[in-house]
């Protein structure tokens, strides 16, 4: 038999204590609905338990006293809820998650609402699982609850709770964890915990990459242009964590589900462990490393062109030239910089201006976010250099502007790869998330917002993030996180706050989009 806890407190700071107290395991808890701050196991406690070399063992309970926590309903929701939990600790497949039925309930009672829960809880892990479930299913309670679940075939595995006076737990042989009235302190959980043996085998686990350190894990590489990290090894029912971009680097961790990789990410100054397809990585190696890439530089078609006004139409090609426009300075405290990027937003006057206005079936989205890139000191082409003349300057040669020649004009699909493929010699750098987006625009600095086209030549669309001021916000979900960016475009509509609708970068009509900062 081996010997163990369970515990509705934080064994985190206890874990070697509990080893040199001859633990072997620990068994701790799930919930949705805890007000209790150290119930539910976390992550980082369940990889420390790991590592002091205890095995880890978990129960989904939130009340389970009263008729109506049980039910199908319930155990759908609950048994939702549990794969959550366990993808976000990192719980492999084959392991067990038990549930419990904290109270003495009668044959009637089980039959009529504690079955039909324990169904809802397997179809929950089905469909979460993409079929069949990656957990086994355990039962906490009486003898007489493991009795009748183990023959309705609806559990692998019995706690027998430690209350002797509940029915047949007296009786009772059948189980794989026997729980035991304790009335004593240990390490730092004091007398919060009970004592108990288990059978060799009873679902216990040690999470999925509990021994890879921060800087340790093998490299790989996102091959897909987006890639979402989840919380859980599904797609099915749950928000990505954050997009990963193409190339993003991320360390694996091991293999959380068939098909399903749990990794390890930082991005930014913020680091994310969730699943990802492993179809959808590369390894490192296995890139084709790009040749260096010569110091191209920027280029302009006739800075300073007065034609180049807010009511004209001509001169498009040209950065916005009007005498007494204003720009951002990007050594100006945070504070300043926002009030420049208010200041020239609204003195271009993408709503009545002529220069971004629809006409003759042309939208002019590209123009006016290289305008307001152009005056916030941030290099976003208006033209760009020709193959050719790309070729000439990685040669050493000198090159000057052209129209049609050397330098043509950029569509948003061609900003698109230009962001890609050059973006980080201008100080451009690629973000995952709108959050990280408004993140960057509202310190005074420029997001964008870029996708491509679908069908060839068609044009793609580009919008501006701006910062959030007077009533004008970003929408954020329940968790704070920014759903959509405040953005400022021109197109179909021109909207000096607004874009073409919500994700409109997911729309059928694009392949790809990226998210860029300039910050």
């Amino acid at each position: 038999m081996l010997e163990g806890i369970s515990t509705n407190r934080l064994c985190e700071s206890s874990a070697g204590c509990l080893v040199a107290a001859g633990k072997q395991f620990v068994i701790r808890y799930y919930s949705r609905t805890t007000t209790q701050p150290q119930k539910q196991l976390r992550p980082k406690e369940a990889a420390e338990l790991a590592r002091a070399g205890l095995q880890i063992a978990v129960v989904y309970q939130d009340r389970a006293r009263q008729e109506e926590d049980f039910g199908l309903a319930r155990g759908r929701l609950d048994g939702a809820s549990a794969f959550a939990s366990a993808g976000q600790v990192g719980q492999p497949s084959g392991s067990a998650i038990y549930f419990a039925v904290d109270t003495d309930f009668s044959a009637k009672q089980i039959r009529d609402v504690v079955l039909p829960y324990f169904k809802g809880v397997h179809a929950a892990l089905d469909a979460a699982s993409g079929g069949s479930s990656h957990f086994r299913v355990g039962v906490y309670g009486s003898g007489l609850t493991c009795r009748l679940l183990r023959q309705a075939g609806l559990v692998d595995l019995a706690w027998l709770a430690e209350a002797t006076g509940w029915a047949e737990s007296k009786t009772f042989t059948d189980w794989d964890i026997k729980q035991f009235v304790t009335h004593q302190t240990l390490c730092d959980i004091a007398d919060g915990w009970q004592r108990c043996t288990a059978q060799p085998v009873f679902g216990q686990f040690q999470p999925i990459g509990f021994e890879v350190r921060a800087e340790e894990g093998r490299v790989m590489h996102v091959a897909a242009t987006a890639l979402n990290l989840r919380f859980v090894p599904s797609a099915e029912g749950n928000t990505p964590i954050v997009a990963l971009p193409h190339g993003t680097a991320l360390r694996v961790l091991g293999e959380s589900a068939p098909g399903w990789s749990r990794v390890r990410v930082v991005l930014g100054e913020a680091t994310y462990i969730g699943h990802v397809r492993s179809s959808f990585l590369e390894v490192a190696s296995a890139r084709t490393v790009p040749a260096s890439v010569p110091a191209i530089p920027a280029v302009h078609w006739k800075e300073n062109n007065p034609a180049a006004r807010r009511q004209s139409t001509g001169a498009l090609a040209s950065p916005i030239g009007e005498p007494g426009r204003p720009t951002r300075n990007p050594s100006a405290p945070a504070a300043t910089q926002l009030q420049q990027l208010a200041r020239l937003a609204d003195w271009l006057d993408v709503e009545a201006s002529a220069r971004y206005a629809r006409r003759d079936g042309l939208t002019f989205c590209n123009v006016y976010a290289a305008d307001y890139c152009y005056l916030a000191a941030v290099y976003l082409p208006r033209v760009w250099w020709t193959g050719a003349a790309i070729a000439r300057l990685a040669a050493g040669q000198a090159v000057q502007a052209a129209y049609g020649d050397t330098v043509r004009e950029m569509r948003a699909d061609d900003l698109y790869q230009w962001l890609l493929d050059f973006g980080a010699m201008f100080g451009w750098r690629r973000v995952p998330d709108a959050t990280a987006l408004q993140a960057a625009a509202n310190g005074g600095g420029v997001g964008i917002v870029c996708a491509d086209r679908e069908t060839p030549g068609r044009p793609g669309h580009i919008t501006v993030v701006v910062p959030e001021a007077d009533g004008h916000v970003a929408l954020r979900d329940a968790a704070g996180n920014v759903d959509q960016p405040l953005q400022s475009q021109a197109g179909a509509v021109n909207k000096r706050f607004g874009s073409a609708g919500r994700n409109w970068w997911l729309g059928a009509e694009f392949r790809g989009h990226v998210f860029f900062v300039h910050d």
